[in-house]
C-alpha cells in the first residue's frame, strides 16, 4: 500500500474501517433512578420511540418525557454505575443525560446520553484536565450506545490509562444513541457538538478543568477531527489543548451505488438508512427497502458490533434485491454533512496510523494530514508498521500519554509536517 488508491476503494475501506471497529457487546446495565436530578421545562420534547430507527430497550433512564430544558447545555439525569461496570481506574463512574442541540438543522433542542469518570487521587487545583472521548462505530440500536452497553476490552485499557495519568473522561454517547431518534451516523457537525456539548454540561457539576484534550478512533476519529475544527465556534469557552485521532477517515466521499450488482459500498447505505430520516423527518427506511432488504436492515436492528456487517459482506448480496430504487440521491444529500471544513487545525494534532490497517487505509489517512499541513496545521504523525486498525489504539497510546502530558503542560509539540514520508515512496 505505497500508492494513492482510486475514490472507490478508498472510501470503501474508510467506511469498513468506521463499520467494523466496533466497541462489541456486553451485558446491559441494570437501572437505577436514585440519583436523578432534573432541569426547568423549555418548550420542545424528545420524538417517540420508532423501532425502525433502532429506538427503545434502554430502560428508564434514556427517556424523557418532559420537554426539554432551553439554555446552554446542561445535565438533566445522573445515576451511578454500578460497580462491575465502572472503570476501575475511575474514583466515579456515572451515566449522564444532558441537553445539547441537533436535530435535521442542527439547531434543535436535543437529549444526548453520555458517561463521566473521574480519576482516584486528590483533585488539583482548578479541576481534574480533561479527556473529551469520542468513541468508535458501536452498531445502530439505541441499546448498542457506550454509556448502556459498555466498552470493549480495548476501550477500557485505553481509557483507564488515560484516568491512571490523572485526567478525567467525559464521553458522549451521540445524538440517537441511547435516546428516541435517528443517530446521524458519519454526520459531522452532530457527534462532534454533541461532544462538545458534554465537555460544557458536566463541567458545572464535576470539579473538571478548563483544559480539554479531544481523543478520538474509527467513527471517533472523524467526530473528534470535526469537534478541534468547529470548537471555537461551538464552545469557545474551553481551554483545546489537542486532539488525539487513531483509525482517522481522512476522506468522506462515495460514489453511486451500482445496482445491478453487489457493491460493497451498500452495505453503508443499509447502515445510514436511519442518517437519512435524521437529515429528512419523512424518510422512512421501509419506503426503499425490498422485503428481501427489510430482512437485511432488521439483522443490523437485532444487535450491535460488527457481525451485521460480516455477514452482509460475505454473502454479497446484489443491490436490487434489497432497495426498491437508487438510493444514491439520498447520500448524495448527505455528503455534504459528511464532509470535514477546511482541515485547518488551531492546536496541536497527534495522528497515530497503523500501516497494516485493514479497515481505514493508512495512505489516505496519511494524505489527509498532508493536506491540513499545507493549510498550517501542527500535525505529529506516527506511523506504526505491522499494526492494524485495533491494534494500533492502544500501541499508539505510548506515545500519545507524553504528547498529551506536554499539551496540558502548555507546550506546542512540533509535529512532522515537512518530514513526515509515506514509507517506501
Amino acid at each position: 500500500m505505497t500508492h494513492g488508491f482510486g475514490t472507490r476503494t478508498t472510501f470503501r475501506l474508510a467506511l469498513a474501517g468506521c463499520l467494523l471497529s466496533s466497541l462489541g457487546g456486553g451485558t446491559s446495565w441494570a437501572q437505577s433512578l436514585g440519583d436523578i436530578q432534573t432541569a426547568k421545562a423549555g418548550e420542545t420534547a424528545i420524538p417517540a420511540p420508532d423501532p425502525m430507527l433502532g429506538d427503545g430497550g434502554t430502560g428508564p433512564f434514556y427517556q424523557w418525557d418532559g420537554a426539554i430544558p432551553n439554555g446552554p447545555p446542561q445535565i438533566i439525569k445522573i445515576e451511578r454505575f454500578q460497580s462491575k461496570h465502572a472503570l476501575a481506574e475511575a474514583a466515579l463512574s456515572e451515566r449522564i443525560m444532558y441537553t445539547s442541540l441537533g436535530g435535521p438543522d442542527g439547531k434543535q433542542p436535543i437529549i444526548v446520553t453520555g458517561a463521566v469518570y473521574l480519576p482516584k487521587g486528590p483533585k488539583p487545583a482548578g479541576g481534574w484536565p480533561i479527556i473529551a472521548w469520542a468513541h468508535g462505530t458501536v452498531g445502530l440500536p439505541d441499546t448498542c450506545a457506550p454509556s448502556f452497553n459498555g466498552w470493549s476490552a480495548r476501550d477500557v485499557e485505553y481509557l483507564n490509562n488515560w484516568l491512571r495519568q490523572g485526567y478525567a473522561v467525559v464521553a458522549s454517547d451521540y445524538e440517537g444513541m441511547g435516546t428516541n431518534g435517528p443517530h446521524p451516523y458519519m454526520i459531522s457537525r452532530s457527534a462532534a457538538v454533541g461532544t462538545l456539548h458534554a465537555v460544557l454540561a458536566a463541567q458545572p457539576r464535576y470539579p473538571l478543568s478548563n483544559n480539554v484534550v479531544i481523543v478520538g478512533q474509527s467513527q471517533g476519529a472523524h467526530t473528534a477531527a470535526n469537534s478541534g475544527l468547529i470548537q471555537q465556534e461551538v464552545a469557545p469557552s474551553i481551554k483545546l489543548r489537542g486532539v488525539v485521532l487513531t483509525g482517522w477517515p481522512g476522506t468522506m466521499e462515495m460514489p453511486a451505488l451500482r445496482m445491478d450488482q453487489y457493491d460493497p459500498w451498500s452495505v453503508f447505505y443499509m447502515r445510514a438508512l436511519p442518517t437519512y430520516a435524521a437529515i429528512d423527518p419523512d424518510f422512512r427506511p421501509e419506503s426503499v427497502l425490498t422485503p428481501e432488504g427489510r430482512k437485511t436492515y432488521e439483522t443490523f436492528l437485532a444487535g450491535c458490533g460488527s457481525a451485521a456487517t460480516r455477514t452482509f459482506m460475505a454473502r454479497g448480496p446484489v443491490v436490487n434485491t434489497l432497495f426498491t430504487r437508487d438510493i444514491t440521491p439520498l447520500e448524495t444529500r448527505a455528503q455534504p454533512l459528511r464532509a470535514y471544513p477546511p482541515l485547518r487545525f488551531k492546536v496541536p494534532v497527534f495522528l497515530g496510523i497503523g500501516l497494516a490497517d485493514e479497515q481505514t487505509f493508512p495512505r489516505p489517512t496519511f494524505d489527509a494530514a498532508k493536506r491540513a499541513c499545507a493549510l498550517g496545521s501542527n500535525i505529529a504523525i506516527h506511523m506504526y508498521p505491522g499494526f492494524n486498525h485495533a491494534g494500533t489504539v492502544l500501541r499508539s497510546q505510548e506515545d500519545s500519554l507524553g504528547w498529551v502530558k506536554a499539551v496540558f503542560g502548555g507546550k506546542n509539540p512540533k509535529g512532522q509536517c515537512e518530514k513526515a514520508v509515506f514509507p517506501n515512496e
